[in-house]
This record gives structure tokens, sequence and C-alpha cells, in this order.
């Protein structure tokens, strides 16, 4: 694909600070509002209420400040043809975009971010544009605390997709870390720094690539896989039956993902013909709003029933598939629920209800740590996807490997504690950039 480029344009802020009256009064109803439910109106109340640490430690990091207001926004789409692949028998080739934002403030921190958007295509540059289309109100902020902040763009910005809003809460809380000079997870309280990864593979047409896989990736250090099939029962089952004859003495451990495709009946046969000493969880069998019958499933079948990475979007939903008891364990990824803060209120939503959650982890290397670092700080979790072939996701990142020695490890900078080469998006096959200033 030839590269395309848009020049680097400044986007007229003049009419940012139209916004600061607006988003003044918005920050300022959010602060005062009294706590429903479980939903934490400030950064510093959902920190306390997920790591039950004092909440003196973390008021600093938000605090506003004309030399900490923001007055500079980035924004970058990014693609290469390296990272095209195939999830499923019955779709084609996604195109994957990586949506990165980079916002600094006038004493010269960075808050960074890298969403991924998917193009079944060609790359595309909607979430550029959509992020755009917000850069003056972020330009006009009066406040860096991710959770006002998006409380006050769900009021002034309801069209905003859920990646936009997790690309603008994860770039403020790895501002918030990067102020701390802590990595994020140890902001959230996370003591590990290390976790078992599991090898995430794309699609292949034949039986024996999928062997092939495995074999491959274990060479690199990996103890687990997880399989993207066709999605019928009558080429998934063949499957099943190879991987439990090839490796069942291996001490190998697998997943299926079958992206919703299956009615109730087949994903019962399939998951009863599942070993679960070598199948350990079998994802996404079929839609994910069929609460009950994932409960039913649940008690019928032995390997875990986990709902899809991508479905659970609010507190909500995530109550009613406890109060169900649809899954073994829950899953979902911070930059399709809105970012850190949403991901926040529902790990601690979970933990009181100790439900196990499965975060996905899917995408480039920013959106992996983003997700990592929500793992790192969350004990119950157990397994980081690592999408394959995962130097293609790395592309543009100075340290965007996470894997060592079997194991992933946290990155050591402070907050995401990825370092970007600016210079070298640009030699991506699909390139634009955007930028705006006070």
């Amino acid at each position: 694909m030839a590269c395309e480029r848009l020049q680097e344009t400044r986007i007229d802020s003049s009419n940012a600070r139209t916004f600061a009256a607006l988003l003044f009064l918005l920050v300022a109803a959010a602060e005062s509002a009294p706590l429903a439910g479980q939903t934490s109106v400030t950064a510093v109340e959902l920190l306390t209420a997920f790591s039950g640490e004092p909440a003196i430690q973390y008021q600093p990091l938000f605090q506003f400040s004309q030399e900490s207001r923001i007055v500079a926004v980035e924004m970058y789409a990014v693609g290469t043809e390296n990272t095209t692949a195939q999830y499923s028998g019955r779709e084609h080739a996604w195109h994957v975009v990586n949506n990165i934002l980079r916002i600094t403030t006038a004493d010269g921190f960075e808050g960074i971010s890298g969403v991924d958007t998917y193009y079944d295509a060609e790359f595309g540059d909607q979430a550029l544009l959509e992020l755009r289309s917000v850069a003056a109100d972020l330009i006009a902020l009066q406040s860096l605390d991710p959770v006002v902040v998006g409380a006050m763009l769900e009021r002034s910005r309801p069209e905003l997709s859920d990646e936009a809003r997790a690309s603008i809460d994860i770039a403020l809380w790895d501002l918030a870390a990067r102020r701390a000079d802590r990595p994020l997870y140890q902001l959230l309280g996370g003591q590990r720094d290390s976790m078992e990864p599991y090898a995430s593979l794309p699609f292949y047409d034949t039986l024996p690539e999928y062997v092939d896989a495995v074999n491959e990736y274990a060479r690199l250090g990996y103890r687990a896989f997880k399989f993207h099939v066709w999605g019928s029962i009558e080429e998934d089952s063949p499957l099943v039956a190879l991987i439990q004859q090839t490796f069942a003495d291996s001490g190998y451990r697998f997943m299926i993902d079958l992206e919703g495709a299956y009615g109730f009946e087949d994903a019962l046969r399939l998951g009863g013909v599942m070993d679960e000493r070598l199948f350990i969880t079998l994802e996404a069998p079929i839609d994910d709003q069929l609460l009950e019958q994932y409960a039913q499933l649940r008690s019928r079948l032995a390997v875990a029933i986990v709902p899809a990475g991508y479905n659970i979007y609010t507190p909500e939903f995530i109550r009613q598939g406890i109060e169900t008891a649809a899954w073994d364990a829950g899953r979902f990824d911070a930059t399709a629920v809105g970012g850190i803060s949403t991901a926040l209120q529902l790990l601690t939503i979970a933990n009181d209800a100790n439900l196990t959650i499965d975060i996905q982890s899917w995408g480039h290397s920013l959106a992996q740590a983003a997700n990592l670092h929500l793992m790192l700080a969350n004990e119950r979790t157990r397994y980081f996807e690592a999408p394959m072939p995962k130097q293609a996701y790395e592309f543009g990142m100075k340290n965007g490997d996470l894997l060592d020695l079997g194991r992933v490890i946290a990155p050591r900078g402070a907050g995401l504690g990825i370092d970007v080469n600016w210079e070298y998006l640009a030699t991506a096959d699909f390139y634009r950039k955007l930028s705006s200033e006070e």
C-alpha cells in the first residue's frame, strides 16, 4: 500500500476559550456531586476505592493550575500491513490502526495513549478525526482529573465513541503517573511487576498451521495459546481433536475464541468435547447478550466460559452477568470501555463479587500496556493476552516488547512506560498526524 500522508495541520483553537466557561461549570458540578452507588466522581475516590490506599497520596497528582494546563495536543493514525490479519473464518482480514494521542502541559509533562481501531477494507482515520473534534476542549480543560473530565465530556460531547473517551482518559492517567514518577500499575496499587502471557494467534486456513504456530511460539517461551477459529462446529471440532491428540502430554494450555459465532446447542457440543485439562477457556461461544444461556453453558460444561472482550461497557452489564452467574470470568478491554477510569469501576464491582476478570490486551504496544497495568494491579487476573505476530504490534515503539523469559514484564518507566519513536511513525504504510496548540 502506498503510504498516505496528511501534512501536519494546526487546528484553530480560537474557540477553545468558548468552551472554557461551560467546561468549568461542568467540572464544578461533577466535583460537588455526591457519589451515586459505586460510581466515583473523582480519580482520588476511584483510586482509594480500588486500591484501599489513603487519598492524601493521590490528591497532588490531579490538581489543576495554570502551570499544569494542557497547551498542546497531537494525534496520530498509524497502520502497517504487518498488522493486517484475519481473526475468524467468518470474516475478512482487518486493517488495524494505532490511534495515538499525545498531550503536553505548560510545565513540560506529557500524557500518551494508544487505542486501536479496525477496518475491513482499508486503513481509516475516523478515530483521528473524532479526536480532532475534541482537541479544543482538551486545551480548554480546567481539570486534569480523568474521572471528572470523563463526566464532563459525557455531558458536553455525548456523541464521543468509547474509543475516543478511552484515548483521553488513558492519556490523563498516563500524565498523572508520569507526574508521580511511577509506573501506572504502582499508582493503581499493584505489587507484582510481571505475569504469565499467552500467545493469541490469528486465524489460519489449515489445521497443520495451528500445530506449527503452537510449536513456533512455544520456542519463544509461551506455554498457553488462544485460537481464533472458523466459527462452525464442523470445522472447529477437528482442530480441538488434533490439539488434544498432539499436545496431550505437553503441559501447554489452550483457549478458543468463537467470536460469538455459535448458537447454544453447537456451543454445548463443542464445549463437551474439549478436555478441560488442556482447554481452559471457551471465549464468546454465543452472543454476549444471552446471559441466561451463558449461565446454562457454564453449569453444564467443565471448560471455563467467558464473554468477548469488547462488549462489557458498563457497570450495569457486569452486574447483570454477576447476578445471572453467566461467566466463570468476566472480560473487557480498557481501550473499548472508555479507559482506565471505567475499567477500575468494573474491576471494583467484580472484585466485590469475587469474579475473576480476564482483561483483553489485544492491539499495539500502547493499548497492551494500558491493559497490562490494570492486570498487574488486579491480582485475580491470571493471563496477559499477547497478540501474534508480536513484532508487528510494536511498530514505532522504542521498548514495545514486553516479553522476557516467558513472562510479560511491566515497562520500567513512569506512566504507561512505553517510549514512542515519533519520527519513525511517519514511515508506516498509513500515517496521518494532526496537532493543536494553545
